[in-house]
């Protein structure tokens, strides 16, 4: 039954609705009354047929009839003609008895549709939550339902992706895109699921209050982006891109137990079955935000994070470049330290000075990394500058069965502590370059490293790179130079070994022999890196 209030907001609706000024958010709650309501839809089909017989006999306003829902027509000899005393235009008789024939069978045609579909519509929601806009490389889960392009989905509908991007739009507008191995389910409007995967949701103003629910926690946007991930063992990352989002911790029973609004460029990490919530900073390389093809994307992400029984450094990126320890003396890197405390993410920097990290990249492998336009930034300390060798190495990449030296090199020179890096160029020749600000290296205190590289254009030697190092603590780098005019550098050729902490496996001269942590490889040039590298040019 309809309250008082709602009997006369429905009597309003359908005035509106009567003279066509019914605005989408009054279609919306019309459509919600009639849905909901028995009495309701009766007085508006009530209303409707109301409307076409006082149509039928050339009123054209209905007035105060129509706040009657217990009205029965007039026989037409009832009804008052137009006064005399109004301006009326004549009209000839048949154009107006056609036209009123053509408006009052078009209201019967809908009020009958309405009456044959109301039934269904009473048990299912006709309005669908979700609509499939873009796919890109989409593999589902066997067994699964395949969804293509302009599918919709309603509530229960479920979303198994085992590689690949999808792409949804919600009914409010709001952008979703998901990411290799994900299972999302979609519950009710701008409100999700998501089990396990990679998932990115830009949220504009009337999507605000958007939810995405995951094993553990609840994220709610309050505007604009945000990134969730959720590892199959159930690790939960929240990354805020722009604007504002509530992160909520829940028990057993999915009850609220910590609630924390987190900021922009913001990010917490939540270990499964775990109430300790770890605060960093947010890295936007991890999502796709939309599918243009020059979007930066993170090739390989090394957290050396893990315990020191383990024999592998776990990538959290799509494509999996697990690293192999090149152990000495049977003893695993990993000591499990955590990084610096102006991010706040895990690490496993390298115990000794025998120690690196090492991975044979096969020819599918050497082809994720673009060596024409990249970034690689890690965090580092203590370099073994004291020990005799001619540098210390960060990260290497070396082909011994094609090339006599290095194909890429970034290190600390080892007598003046400056920064470097070298390379193979596309005229196979081995060039290095070095800042030129001797900074010494605090020792225990770590360091934030940036290396863009930019090939530019097609020409051979107008490449730009720039060098950027920044202390823990600091929101100031202490080195920041920009090289133009620099060579190409050769692609990665397949076979080859990457290295991080060393060169080669048999050159232990040139091993790093502190600490190293968070090793990401990107695609392109983050905008925060690239604004600060036409800065420099400038």
């Amino acid at each position: 039954m309809l309250t008082p209030e709602e009997r006369e907001e429905l009597m309003q609706l359908c005035w509106e609705y009567q003279y066509g000024n019914l605005s989408s958010r009054q279609a919306g709650r019309l459509e919600k009354l009639v849905l909901q309501s028995d009495s309701a839809r009766d007085f508006f089909i009530q209303y409707s047929g109301m409307c076409a017989n006082l149509e039928w006999e050339g009123i054209v306003d209905p007035g105060p009839l129509g706040r009657s829902s217990d009205y029965e027509p007039l026989p037409s000899g009832e009804l008052k003609t137009i006064p005399d005393h109004l301006l009326t235009e004549t009209v000839p008789p048949d154009r107006r008895i056609i036209l009123s024939t053509i408006l009052a069978c078009t209201i019967c045609v809908l009020a009958a549709a309405y009456l044959l579909t109301s039934a269904f519509l009473q048990n299912k929601d006709p309005r669908f939550l979700a609509r499939i806009i873009n796919i890109k490389n989409a593999v589902w889960s066997e067994g699964k339902n395949n969804w293509q392009p302009d599918d919709v989905l309603h509530a229960g509908d479920q979303i198994h992706l085992r590689s690949g991007i999808i792409e949804l739009e919600t009914v409010t507008g709001a952008k979703v895109i998901l990411k290799g191995v994900s299972q999302l389910t979609l519950i009710q409007p701008d409100q999700f699921m998501l089990n396990q995967g990679n998932l990115f949701a830009h949220v504009p103003l009337q999507s605000q209050g958007l939810t995405v629910a995951t094993p553990s926690s609840r994220v709610v946007d309050l505007g604009t982006s945000f990134g969730l991930i959720v590892t199959p063992g159930r690790e939960t990352e929240v990354h805020v891109l722009q604007g504002l989002v509530r992160f909520d911790l829940l028990d057993e029973n999915r009850q609220t137990t910590i609630t924390q609004d987190l900021t922009e460029n913001t990010a917490v990490r939540v270990q499964a079955d775990s109430r300790k919530i770890t605060r960093f900073k947010s890295t936007p390389e991890l999502f796709v935000q939309n599918l243009v093809p020059d979007q930066p994307q993170l090739v390989a992400h090394w957290k050396l994070s893990d315990r020191e029984t383990s024999q592998i450094a776990h990538d959290s990126g799509e494509h999996l470049l697990h690293l192999n320890i090149l152990e000495v003396h049977g003893q695993s890197p990993f000591t499990g330290r955590p990084a610096p405390q102006n991010i706040k993410s895990s690490a496993g920097p390298f115990e000794t000075q025998y120690h690196k990290l090492f991975r044979t990249l096969s020819e599918q492998e050497a082809s994720l990394f673009d060596m024409q336009r990249f970034t690689i930034e890690l965090w580092a300390r203590n370099p073994n500058i004291k020990q005799q060798g001619d540098s210390d190495t960060l990260f290497h990449y070396r082909n011994t069965n094609l090339h006599s030296t290095s194909q890429f090199n970034l290190f600390t020179d080892d007598h003046s502590g400056r920064m470097g890096f070298g390379f193979l160029n596309s005229d196979n020749q081995y060039v290095s370059f070095h800042t030129k600000k001797n900074i010494p290296w605090e020792q225990d205190r770590w360091y934030h490293i940036v290396f863009t590289y930019d090939s530019n254009s097609s020409a051979a030697h107008d490449s730009i790179v720039t060098f950027t190092r920044t202390p823990e603590f600091s929101s100031r780098p202490d080195l920041q130079q920009t090289f133009n005019n620099i060579a190409d550098i050769t692609p990665l050729t397949p076979g080859g070994i990457l290295a991080i902490g060393g060169s080669t496996l048999t050159d232990i001269s040139r091993h790093w022999g502190g600490d190293i942590a968070d090793v990401r490889f990107i695609n392109g040039i983050p905008a925060r890196y690239l604004k600060q590298q036409i800065f420099n040019k400038k």
